[in-house]
This record gives structure tokens, C-alpha cells and sequence, in this order.
């Protein structure tokens, strides 16, 4: 693969212009299995992992394809706005003098009503607003000819495969229509079937859940949830990584782990669909352009992200889906990179990750939490490791005149005071004993399937086991009747409260009936006589 070139596959020679100044001289696995089957006006039903080059797979072949007529002929469908964002912006470095109609949530109407306006060749956006502007009658997909669905598998999880299937009904038929996903589940290949003909499928071996991990360093770490915060901190302050993406299951939380961040020394921001999309593309600059070193996230606002060298992806507690799980990790080793993801994990998120190493060949390697010692010496170490070579002749002058006045133990524990003032010397947690410093599965049944047991439901439980209960005398006893067993192993009835016996009650004698008396009638009912006070009162007799 290394021998194939882009010239080889056919793209023309402004593209490969493009390509030479960007630095890209042989193609991905991806894009050498797509680029020519693309060019010859094929169908293609591609499924990659993230970060694999997926953009230049389907990017060359629809520029190269393009012709010169202003009106929309592409139309390119992602999940979310950044990478919607994203794709248009890969495309025009390619091409940058190509109008190109952003279609995106969150933005105002106007500039995309005069992209729309103006005949872009091609647009990007979101199932969403793509169906918005169809719904208004601004969007013309009349003349479409090509049709790219990216990250299909993440628009099916946010609910947008109903929106896309209403987009695809108003494409003339017959266009060249790629569809990319880095797993096939039935609705995505139904909708393959329905809306591609005869398309080349092409499943690389990234795809696969065990080379999708081959350049990421999967290390969890065993720790309750109320101490989750706490240990990344540590981990981060030991580490001390150049940058590090972070995801978190709520938006909520995002905020929550970016305030403890900032509080410890670890500036961080957070990003969440709830923030407008100024905020969200300013934050994600300084993220990019490395102005800012911790990123807390949601899956929805991250996804599609593309950092360029990221080292570090956190997961604060893993998501519900070995795919999820996958796709955030495929934020970092992008490329052929080296990363790290980092996952978070109680107890019972523990064995779950053991199950899926074991079904998507994950390599796990689990670590402990730091300690504040431990801390201290990686900071140490990464101290003088900055600070050797960094000393000029003015420096050691000025040193050797402090080292005259002071003692050289209390200087340098001074300087160490001014330069980590600001950042947190870590938390002294709790380590989890020996026994469960690592997961384990609890029988030889689940070592051996690789996980624990499903739990199953009530019903499913009773008609395991039958619906026939232990007998008592010489009959089956009613599941009504059953009370507690006794010691020999038999069941001992319940009583029914009606054959309980019911405490005697004296009745009441019974008050006099008739209209109530008024007011007037109450004087001369004063000397009427009373039935039931006619008994004679008692007397009380002096004793002897």
C-alpha cells in the first residue's frame, strides 16, 4: 500500500497540487480502497472507524466529479455541526475558491439563504436544518447527483435516520450516493439497500473492533463514582498531558469536572449542545489552535471532533455502548498516531469494560490512582527536566549571587513555591484493597463467555423455574397461601383474614330520631323526658 500514489488513483492535477502543499504523498487504507470505485461514479457502502482519513475517501472524488453549474450537485449529511463544519472546511482547503452552503443548527438563517442563493455546488449540514430548509422551499435538490451520509451509525443513535430517509425521498433517483459508518446495525443497512444500487462494500480491517485499538493505549482506572473528579485530577497533575479531550455522561457534569479542573490549577472548559454555536466554535479554537489544554464534553458536542496530535481521551464513567465507546476513543491515535484513552470506572463499570475487551479484543492495562507523593516526583522529574538547558550566563550569575545569601535548601524550596503556586498538589484517596485493585470476573463461567451474565426479569426468572410451588399436605399449596417454611422443609399457611376472630363490639344505643330541634323548640323540649337516661343515677353508701 505504501507504493500506491494519488496519481495512480486517478485525481486530477489541481487536486494533487492541493494535496503535495498539505503534505499528503501516498493515500490511507481508506482512501486507496475508495478514491477510484468513487471516480468511476460508484456506489459505495464504506465501513471505517473515525479518524481513518474518511473525508479525502469521499472529498476527492465528489470535487474531482463537480462540474460548473451553480446549483447544488452534492449533498453531504453528518450528525452534528462541528463535524458538518469540519467536513466544509477539509473541502475547501482542497479547493478553497468553492462555494460551499453550511446547513447547521444554531446559526443564523441569512448567510446560509445567500449560500443557498448564490448556487453553491455543494452542500454540508445537518439532518435538521438540511430538512429546515427543504420544509421552507430554499434547498433544491432537484439536480443532485451525489449524496455522501458520514457517520451514519451516530445519526441513527441521535434519532436523525427518520429525517434522512424524508431528505433522500427528494433526491431525483439514481445518484452516485456514498455512505460512510464504522458499524453496520440492520436500520443502516436497510437504508443501504433501499437507497444504494449495486454499491461496492468495503469493510477494512480498521473497521474491525480489534485494529480500530491497534494505536490506542486503553489504561481504566478502578475508582468509585463520588471520587471520579477527584482521581482525574490526579491523574492529570501525575501525567501532565500536552491536552486531553473529556467526556462525561451528562451535560451537567461537563460543567461539574471543568470547575473542579479550574479550582485545582488545570484550566478546562466545557462544551454541551445547551451553548450557542459562537461559544461552542470559539471554544473549540482554542482547544485546536492550543490555547486551551482540557476540553470536558458531551458525546453529542464532540463528536466528529478532529485535534490534530491529541494525545489523551478521558471517559468519566463509560458510555452504554461498546460503539460509543469506540468512537470516543477514536479521537485520539488519528492518522497512525500514538494516544491514550483513560476510562473512569466503578465496579460494576469494570466488569462491563472486561466484557467488552474481551469481545472487541481490547487490550486493558489497569492502573491506581496516584498518590500525592507520587505526584510530586513526576513533577519534580518534568522540573528539571525543563529546566536543564534553560540556563543563560545572566542566570547563573544571578544564581550563584542568591546561593551567596541564602541557604540553597530554603531558595529552592522558595522557587518550587512561586512556580507551583497556582496548581493543586493532589488528593490523598482512598485506595481500593488488594483484592479489587483490579476487576475480575466472579465464576469460571463468566472468565470463560467473557462477562458477566445479563440480568434477567421477573417473568423471565418464573418461567425458568415453572410456575408450580412446593406442596403442603397432601394437596399443591396456593401461591396465595405462602407464608414462611418450617424446619422440616414444609410451608406454613398464611390465615385469610376472614378466618381470623373478630373482637366483640358492644353496640351503641341508639339515639333518638326525629327533625332537629330549632331554637325556639328547645325550651319546651328542656322538661321532655329522655328514654335513655330514665336508669336512677348511683348513690355512693358510707361503708360501716
Amino acid at each position: 500500500m505504501s507504493e500506491m500514489t494519488f496519481a495512480a488513483l486517478g485525481c486530477s492535477e489541481a487536486l494533487l497540487a492541493a494535496l503535495a502543499k498539505r503534505g499528503f504523498e501516498t493515500p490511507m487504507p481508506v482512501q486507496a480502497q475508495t478514491i477510484k470505485p468513487g471516480l468511476e461514479g460508484r456506489d459505495l457502502l464504506v465501513q471505517s472507524r473515525t479518524g481513518s482519513g474518511k473525508t479525502l475517501a469521499f472529498g476527492l472524488p465528489l470535487l474531482q466529479r463537480l462540474s460548473d453549474e451553480r446549483h447544488t450537485q452534492a449533498l453531504i449529511l453528518a450528525p452534528t455541526r462541528e463535524l458538518a463544519q469540519q467536513v466544509g472546511a477539509e473541502l475547501h482547503t482542497l479547493v478553497p475558491k468553492l462555494p460551499i452552503a453550511n446547513l447547521v443548527g444554531g446559526v443564523a438563517y441569512p448567510p446560509q439563504l445567500r449560500a443557498l442563493q448564490m448556487g453553491s455546488p455543494v452542500v454540508v449540514g445537518t439532518p435538521g436544518r438540511v430538512k429546515d430548509h427543504l420544509d421552507r422551499g430554499t434547498l433544491d435538490l432537484s439536480r443532485v447527483s451525489m449524496i455522501v451520509l458520514d457517520e451514519c451509525d451516530e445519526m441513527l443513535n441521535m434519532g436523525f435516520l427518520e429525517d434522512v430517509e424524508t431528505i433522500l425521498a427528494k433526491v431525483p433517483a439514481g445518484p452516485q450516493t456514498y455512505l460512510f459508518s464504522a458499524t453496520l446495525p440492520v436500520p443502516i443497512a436497510k437504508l443501504a439497500k433501499r437507497f444504494l444500487k449495486d454499491p461496492v462494500q468495503i469493510q477494512l480491517a480498521e473497521a474491525g473492533e480489534s485494529a480500530v485499538h491497534a494505536d490506542i493505549a486503553h489504561t481504566p482506572v478502578l475508582v468509585p463514582d463520588h471520587q471520579q473528579v477527584r482521581a482525574l485530577v490526579n491523574l492529570l497533575l501525575r501525567d501532565q498531558p500536552s491536552s486531553a479531550l473529556i467526556f462525561t455522561k451528562t451535560k451537567a457534569q461537563t460543567e461539574e469536572v471543568a470547575e473542579e479542573l479550574t479550582v485545582s490549577g488545570l484550566p478546562a472548559a466545557f462544551l454541551h449542545g445547551d451553548l450557542a454555536q459562537a461559544t461552542r466554535t470559539r471554544i473549540l479554537g482554542q482547544f485546536k489552535d492550543g490555547k486551551l489544554r482540557y476540553l470536558v464534553a458531551t458525546d453529542v458536542a464532540a463528536r466528529g471532533l478532529d485535534i490534530e496530535g491529541l494525545p489523551l481521551v478521558v471517559h468519566v464513567g463509560i458510555p452504554t455502548q461498546l460503539e460509543n465507546y469506540i468512537h470516543r476513543s477514536g479521537r485520539t491515535g488519528r492518522a497512525g498516531a500514538k494516544g491514550t484513552s483513560l476510562a473512569l470506572v466503578g465496579w460494576k463499570e469494570s466488569r462491563i469494560l472486561l466484557a467488552w475487551g474481551r469481545r472487541g479484543g481490547l487490550k486493558l492495562d489497569w492502573r491506581a490512582v496516584p498518590t500525592p507523593a507520587e505526584i510530586r516526583e513526576a513533577q519534580t522529574a518534568k522540573l528539571l527536566e525543563g529546566i536543564q538547558g534553560a540556563a543563560s550566563a545572566a542566570l547563573l550569575s544571578q544564581a550563584a549571587q542568591l546561593l551567596k545569601d541564602a541557604d540553597p535548601v530554603r531558595l529552592v524550596a522558595g522557587l518550587l513555591g512561586l512556580v507551583q503556586s497556582e496548581q493543586s498538589a493532589g488528593f490523598d484517596l482512598p485506595n481500593e484493597p488488594e483484592r479489587k485493585a483490579k476487576p475480575r470476573f466472579d465464576s469460571p463461567r463468566e472468565r470463560k463467555e467473557g462477562g458477566p451474565r445479563p440480568q434477567r426479569t421477573y417473568a423471565e426468572r418464573a418461567a425458568a423455574r415453572g410456575t408450580e410451588r412446593a406442596p403442603y399436605g397432601d394437596g399443591a399449596r396456593p401461591d396465595s397461601t405462602f407464608s414462611k417454611t418450617r424446619p422440616d422443609g414444609s410451608f406454613k399457611p398464611r390465615r385469610d383474614f376472614e378466618d381470623k376472630p373478630r373482637p366483640y363490639v358492644k353496640p351503641k344505643a341508639d339515639a333518638p330520631s326525629g327533625p332537629r330541634k330549632t331554637w325556639e323548640d328547645r325550651p319546651a323540649a328542656k322538661d321532655a323526658p329522655r328514654p335513655w337516661k330514665t336508669a336512677p343515677a348511683k348513690t355512693w353508701k358510707k361503708k360501716g
